[in-house]
């Protein structure tokens, strides 16, 4: 999400994409879709969950259009590892992990009044999209491609919320893409409404520890596919040409400050004002600047989410020895984490996707767990 390339450190020198006469070239191919299904938790969720997100301008915030996207490439190591088999086991693992979490495979819509009235997620249960494609390059090509992070974009799908049928559209969503030695990527797309980027980095540790906990990989007696497993020459003979994702640049850069501060809540007051020093100290440090106005997403511990245009003038106003003792950079990573034991991720990429700078607030538990204090993600847009 900085600057910084997260988890890079497992990930080999690898030699640059180049022409005969030795140029570097961009990347040959573009992804082809292969196939879309749904993912659904284990089990229905009884009763319902409801989160409310409390909003007074949807445009104007453009919560429709914020989402977190995270990719981690996967070498196959033992022969018949692609990612056509793994896009079938994860079906059951994914759905137990959605069993912890309902409200990822519900939907926005309006509360009470139609149209007019109070937006509110419910987990109605009606999945995450499961995207299957492939790529026409090996994956050492690509990572090695001095184009990377333009055509990371393709290895993610999301598509924007729509504003006047938000109950239609999922809000998690992912895509299993092949390349051509065997290898194949993992592109998770989440709703900041449902998820800060913490949390959906915890979710993904929390899946992949149920993945290995359930076996689902064959051993040398086990079945060589999954249940879920789709022929691969099927896709081949119809590709989908139907999907338009939205799309998910890079043009934002965000930092994450983890404010430890048990007396200030998120949503209060004072973590608002401690947003706003960390917007300030984001702006000094990607040598950037927001703007005047932006929009703030606070999650509260409860689950409520909040969204307002906040207009900026001055300093702020907060005691400078509280500030300089209780804020401080978080990184995230996810190097470690497997979907088989032994071999870990190439390399892992992610980045907040939006058309505009915004700040968000969300307890650093995730919840209401009495983990004090909470983190503020800055997102400003790059130059």
């Amino acid at each position: 999400m900085s600057r910084q390339e997260p988890s890079e450190r497992h990930c080999p020198k690898l030699p640059k994409m180049t022409t005969e006469n030795g140029t570097a070239t961009g990347l040959p191919s573009r992804v082809q879709y292969e196939a879309i299904l749904s993912v659904t938790a284990f089990k229905a969720t009884e009763p319902r969950l409801i989160q409310p997100v409390l909003v007074a301008d949807p445009a104007g915030t453009g919560i429709f259009q914020k989402c977190f996207n995270v990719i981690l490439y996967y070498r196959a190591l033992v022969e018949g590892e692609t990612g056509w088999a793994f896009s079938g086991w994860i079906k059951e693992s994914m759905g137990r992990a959605f069993t912890e979490q309902p409200l990822l495979c519900g939907r926005l819509r309006r509360g009470e009044g139609g149209s007019g009235g109070e937006l509110e997620i419910v987990s109605n249960d009606s999945g995450a999209r499961l995207i299957e494609a492939r790529i026409g390059v090996t994956l050492d090509e690509f990572l090695g491609s001095e184009r990377r992070a333009d055509g990371e974009a393709e290895l993610v799908h999301w598509k924007d919320i729509d504003a006047q049928n938000p109950q239609f559209c999922p809000l998690f969503y992912i895509q299993v893409t092949n390349f051509q030695c065997g290898g194949y990527s993992i592109g998770i797309s989440c709703s900041l409404l449902l998820l800060d980027p913490i949390s959906t980095i915890n979710l993904i540790k929390r899946w992949a520890t149920i993945h290995n906990d359930l076996n689902l990989i064959p051993g040398d007696n086990a079945p060589k596919k999954p249940i879920f497993y789709l022929s691969s020459t099927r896709r081949s003979d119809s590709p989908l040409t139907s999907l338009s994702p939205s799309p998910c640049p890079k043009t934002v850069q965000t930092l994450v400050f983890k404010v430890n501060a048990a007396h200030a809540k998120a949503g209060s007051e004072l973590s608002k004002a401690l947003a706003l020093l960390c917007t300030e100290e984001a702006e000094k440090k990607l040598e950037n600047k927001m703007g005047s106005r932006f929009a703030l997403l606070v999650k509260e511990g409860s689950g409520i989410v909040t969204a307002e245009c906040v207009e900026r003038s001055g300093a702020v106003q907060v005691k400078t020895e509280m500030a300089a003792s209780e804020v401080t950079l978080e990184r995230l990573g996810l190097s470690g984490v497997t979907f088989r034991r032994g071999n870990e991720p190439a390399l892992v990429s992610h980045w907040v996707a939006s058309g505009d700078g915004f700040v968000m607030v969300a307890p650093c538990g995730g919840g209401d767990d009495g983990v004090p204090g909470f983190n503020v993600f800055v997102t400003i847009p790059r130059e």
